[in-house]
């Protein structure tokens, strides 16, 4: 085989691989899924950030670092509820945004396209805020 034929083919696919991955970021719809899940890293992130603080085996073994008080046991099943909920409502918001992005795929009627998506970002703020209750639950706690 040509080696100069094998690099141009290479080449062209390399371009063409560039300007789809070029298109897709310049969807605004790409945008929406990496924001929320942004959101929900940064939410996983403080999470665990304070749930570190109430750690028990943390406390035990003298580790260096902020500690709180040790909760109830109805404090642990309020948040372990609560954060149980925002999971279940992430996936459902996921769903909400890849039903609103198929509705764009197949060009539905505008109505449908702006019920999808507004549906999309009514459960994105649903998660995020209970989310955020369970956030401010455990500082209130702390």
């Amino acid at each position: 085989m040509n080696l100069q034929r094998w690099w141009d083919d290479f080449y062209y696919e390399l371009k063409l691989e560039a300007r789809q991955a070029f298109n897709t970021l310049m969807d605004a719809s790409t945008w929406i899924v990496i924001l929320a899940l942004a959101a929900f890293g940064v939410e996983i992130y403080f999470g665990m950030r304070i749930a570190m603080r109430y750690d028990t085996l943390i406390q035990l073994w003298g580790a260096p670092g902020t500690r709180c008080r040790i909760l109830s046991n109805q404090q642990y099943l309020t948040l372990i509820y609560i954060l149980f909920t925002f999971g279940i409502a992430m996936v459902y918001c996921m769903g909400r945004i890849m039903n609103y992005l198929s509705a764009r795929r197949r060009n539905a009627a505008p109505a449908e396209i702006r019920r999808q998506g507004f549906l999309a970002l009514l459960c994105c703020v649903a998660a995020e805020a209970v989310g955020g209750v369970a956030m401010v639950l455990l500082t209130v706690w702390c």
